[in-house]
């Protein structure tokens, strides 16, 4: 049995100077761009007999032959079960962004994001916040993020109102000129009261139990000014951590390399991170931000936090006024 001839077709006039990929994808549905540059490769595809790169510019009287089996391999991929479309968020999800606002400008929202919350979707990730700003702020574009914050950590979080805010504001991240501070209970005490932790951090653990350690070899660099603003007997201590680089779980692994690590935190400090049944959430928070030029955008400490600071002596209100006042 042989193959079927290849389909041959004529340009006309009124493809010509058209891209041979985009004129290929304009006429067969389900052709994609990955299968055209593969047949172009193998040969399936050719102009006037000759091999021929995507971007050629086709030319009137050109004669492109084209396997039947692309054809085939095309339709076949419009026949596959579309993905499922993402649900809208639920009502409750956009109430609790709305009522997250600390403030609003021209430029941007700043949110109070609640712990648990992931800011961006992934695997297993049903809602998120990405994926309800544009519901939960309808006035102009869609809300873009400009940073991260960790699914467990709550606190201050941007989200530009335009492309040329996002622009800055991200630019500003990268280069370190906004500042950011954290305040998190750890176990036990620092040896230093403060100072920073130079620890070059690498990703480590397979799939679905990834964690960062510190490598001096492989590492990225990765520095974390640290204060002990206050210790409870010696077994658990607040401290205030400004990231002066941004790596993933920076500072959790920085807590672990310092020998405290953040109470609530399973994956770093492991059963030891939780020594009560107080201790229902990882204790990180994203207390302040100082954008450049702008005034300090302070997240005042979630609910849940503020009993567990209270548990252990710490006084929630006199902790925000010293994050005001710093």
């Amino acid at each position: 049995m042989t193959d079927a001839p290849p389909l041959s077709i004529t340009i006309e006039e009124q493809d010509a100077d058209m891209r041979l990929d985009r004129m290929l994808r304009k006429r067969f549905s389900g052709l994609t761009q990955g299968l055209i540059e593969k047949s172009l490769r193998t040969g399936k595809i050719r102009v006037d007999g000759a091999r021929i790169k995507a971007s050629y510019r086709l030319c009137a009287g050109d004669i492109l032959s084209m396997a039947v089996s692309i054809l085939e391999q095309s339709q076949s991929a419009l026949a596959k079960p579309k993905k499922p479309v993402s649900k809208p968020p639920s009502k409750a999800l956009i109430a609790t962004l709305r009522g997250a606002v600390i403030v609003e400008t021209n430029d941007y929202i700043a949110i109070n994001k609640p712990n648990g919350l992931a800011v961006q979707g992934g695997t297993g990730t049903r809602e998120h916040i990405d994926g309800a700003v544009a519901a939960a702020f309808p006035d102009g574009n869609k809300p873009l993020l400009v940073h991260r914050l960790d699914r467990d950590t709550s606190g201050v979080l941007v989200l530009a109102k335009h492309g040329k805010a996002a622009r800055i504001l991200a630019k500003g991240f990268q280069s370190r000129l906004h500042e950011k501070r954290y305040l998190a209970l750890v176990m036990g005490r620092p040896k230093m009261t403060e100072g920073v932790i130079k620890a070059p951090l690498i990703k480590s653990g397979g799939h679905g139990n990834e964690k960062m350690i510190v490598d001096a070899d492989r590492g990225d660099h990765a520095e974390t000014d640290f204060e002990c603003i206050e210790s409870i007997g010696g077994k658990v201590s607040l401290m205030l951590l400004s990231p002066r680089t941004g790596r993933t779980h920076q500072l959790r692994a920085h807590m672990l390399a310092l020998g405290c690590p953040i109470l609530g935190d399973g994956k770093y400090g492991g059963a030891e991170a939780f020594p009560n049944d107080h201790i229902n959430r990882l204790c990180l928070h994203a207390a302040r931000l100082d954008l450049a030029g702008e005034s300090p955008i302070i997240a005042d400490l979630p609910h849940d936090l503020r009993q567990i600071m209270t548990f252990f002596g710490f006084d929630p209100a006199s902790v925000m006024d010293m994050i005001a006042d710093k």
